[in-house]
């Protein structure tokens, strides 16, 4: 099972990942527009399959009489474990980043909004991945 907790891991990653190239692509009738679907294509593709490795574990999980259930909607929950406090952390420049490029200080470089994008969807991502029952289920 935690071969498939991987597998989810590596699919949000690249998900994320066609963040980063996305001012290569452009929508725009002179834009490289079969670049621009690709990269759309990629982040979808790997978001949804990023959930549907979840799904064997969670069945496991549900299956599972010795797991203690943890009340509440865990992805409210923030530092559970080693690697959630660093992707909380991460989670939370990555707004700030965010914040600052799109309302304070709009004339930074386009790579500081990107890279605060980037950092913003990864670690949203990971907040949930590594502070979710699964993660509890598997590691501990």
């Amino acid at each position: 099972m935690k071969r498939w907790f991987w597998f989810s891991f590596t699919s949000f990653f690249i998900s994320s990942a066609a963040i980063l190239l996305m001012p290569y692509g452009s929508f725009e009738p002179d834009g490289n527009r079969q670049l621009a679907f690709s990269l759309a294509g990629v982040f979808w593709l790997f978001f949804v399959l990023g959930f549907l490795f979840l799904i064997p574990i969670g069945k496991q999980r549900r299956n599972d009489r010795r797991y203690l259930y943890y009340s509440g909607f865990p992805f409210f929950r923030f530092f559970s474990n080693k690697p959630a406090v660093f992707f909380d952390v991460l989670l939370i420049a990555g707004i700030v980043t965010l914040a600052v490029s799109l309302f304070v200080i709009r004339t930074l470089p386009g790579w500081v909004t990107l890279t605060g994008t980037f950092a913003t969807v990864l670690s949203l991502k990971m907040h949930g991945l590594f502070n979710g029952k699964n993660y509890s289920y598997l590691y501990h």
